[in-house]
This record gives structure tokens, sequence and C-alpha cells, in this order.
């Protein structure tokens, strides 16, 4: 018992001494501005208006997209504060869908634009080259880009169609973001046994 007691006193000490204590956890809100039809040859806009601010470490996309052509699809994020960036574009082929496909900076990998459909899984930001060869390469954006921008406020997804004949729709999409506070969530309680 003695010890026990030792030993949250050295924690309520360390508390007060390094100020509240706080598990940092990553935040995830989704697009309402969805579904969205895709139009031939054109673009749409969705918007995400993230609640939580704080500086973010860490961003990922998630994106549920039905098309019949996925190398017609590009997908650009801007953030209130960093201009737009090309995340995915020319990956896919005759392929359908990005069905839960995350767009990640920390991925495995690159997707396999050539056998890869529907997409599911994390991806770095992936350019097809254009649908001419197996292995693609890095899109000229980033989520890193984001890094160090504050959270909160109005985000946009472009979602273009380079091509005419075959239109998708953009189902749903979200971001989650990691960082600084106020992001994190407060611990509420600390048990000690």
């Amino acid at each position: 018992m003695k010890k026990q007691k030792i030993s949250m006193l050295t924690v309520c000490c360390a508390l007060v001494a390094f100020g509240a204590f706080r598990v940092f956890a990553a935040v995830t809100e989704s697009s309402t501005n969805v579904p969205l039809a895709i139009p031939d040859n054109s673009s749409v806009n969705s918007t995400l208006n993230f609640s939580v601010n704080g500086t973010i470490s860490d961003a990922n996309l998630t994106v549920n997209i039905s098309h019949a052509w996925d190398a017609d699809i590009r997908l650009s994020l801007s953030s209130p504060t960093v201009a737009a960036q090309i995340l995915w574009q020319n990956c896919g082929g005759s392929g359908d869908n990005l069905t839960n496909t995350v767009i990640d900076d920390e991925a495995a990998g690159l997707a396999v634009c050539a056998t890869g459909a529907p997409f599911t899984g994390s991806f770095k930001p992936t350019n097809g080259q254009n649908n001419t060869g197996t292995t693609p390469i890095a899109a000229p954006g980033s989520m890193s880009a984001f890094n160090g921008a504050a959270s909160g406020g109005v985000w946009t997804l472009n979602v273009a169609d380079d091509s005419s004949i075959i239109t998708g729709t953009l189902n749903s999409w979200s971001l989650t973001l990691d960082g600084a506070p106020p992001l994190p969530v407060e611990l509420m309680k600390l048990e000690i046994s």
C-alpha cells in the first residue's frame, strides 16, 4: 500500500510539473457535401468544414468514388491556408472505382495503376504516368504539404474527369488530421493500480 501511495504521489507531481497530461489522437471528419456527380471532361468541388482547430502534424484523405474508368480521375485537395495539392491522377486504366482509398504519405507505396482498381487500402499520392507503364510515379502534390498548417476551416476536394463519355460519382470523403493541441484528446481520468 505504501508503494502504491508513493507511485501515485510521483505521478501527481509529474502532472503538476509538466502541466495537463494529454493523449494525442487523430481526428476524423467527413464531408456532408456529397454525393456529387463528376461531370464529363470537367470537375466538381466538395467541401468539408473541419471543426477542430490545431496545428497539423499528419494528414490523410479517404475517398469513395464510383467511376467506370479510373484513369480519368484527378484528385486535388486544398486547406484554408494551403494551395491545392494534386494527389491522384491518371491511375487505374479502365478499372472501376476508388473504394475506401486512403491517400497517406506514410503508406507502404504507390498504387500499381495497371492492376490496382478498385484501389482499396492506403497509398502514397500517385500519378499513373498517363497509363504508359505499370510502375506509377509520385503525384506532384503531397499530404505533407499540410503539415504545420491550421486544421480548422473549409477544406476543398476537387474531383476532375479529364475525358468524355464516362461519368462518375464522388460518394464520400473524409480527412484524418493529427497534431498539436487542441487536436489531442484530454485525458480525463487516470487510474493507478
